[in-house]
């Protein structure tokens, strides 16, 4: 999954959700530290981090891992998606408890069109344009 950034350090990597979510940079800033402020209360509940040593990729030379979050029994990742606060996005990897990595983004893809249908988090403000063209 993929939050929107909370400045614009990597213009690239503000501007491409805002264009994704049909909405302004203003918007996407506010969705990502909607994002953060979700994440950091999450977190305050006891959770496991489990990481895959496999390359997420990137723009940058910055090395990226895959890590599968857990909070409460509930996978953050789709937390934040069904909330509207980050999008399905990214390579995939095995996931650590042996289930396909093909089910998962499957599952996110799902909630995020749940997410943009109820227009909740960042698809709150999406034009209708950009809802109607992402609906599938």
């Amino acid at each position: 999954m993929d939050a929107p950034e909370t400045n614009l350090r990597y213009a690239e990597r503000t501007r491409e959700p805002a264009e994704y979510f049909g909405v302004t940079l203003d918007e996407t800033l506010k969705a990502g530290a909607q994002a953060r402020d979700a994440v950091r209360e999450l977190l305050l509940e006891p959770f496991i981090v489990q990481t895959r040593w496999a390359s997420a990729a990137g723009r940058t030379k910055t090395p990226r891992y895959h890590a599968f979050v857990e909070v409460g029994g509930n996978n953050l990742a789709e937390l934040l998606v069904a909330r509207g606060l980050a999008r399905a996005k990214g390579v995939t990897a095995g996931l650590p408890d042996g289930g396909k990595s093909k089910a998962f983004a499957e599952k996110l893809r799902a909630l995020e069109a749940e997410a943009r249908q109820k227009r909740l988090g960042v698809w709150a403000t999406a034009t209708e344009k950009k809802i109607e063209a992402a609906t599938p």
